[in-house]
């Protein structure tokens, strides 16, 4: 076989490296940032119910 031939292989196998490489990088960062969407999820729903607390506080003062 000639060098050239194994100069593609080589090129080929690097080349796959660099993409997996990239590929689980972006899916480790993708992880990250899902889980930072969650956790700003329950942040926002435990202020909701702290917001309706203050209203119905607030409601009831009024009506007293």
């Amino acid at each position: 076989m000639s060098p050239e031939f194994w100069a593609i292989v080589a090129a080929t196998v690097a080349l796959a490296g660099l993409i997996n490489n990239g590929n689980r990088v972006q899916t480790s960062r993708m992880g990250r940032i899902e889980a930072a969407i969650v956790a700003l999820g329950e942040r926002m729903a435990h202020l909701e119910g702290l917001l309706e607390g203050l209203r119905e506080a607030i409601a009831h003062n009024r009506a007293a």
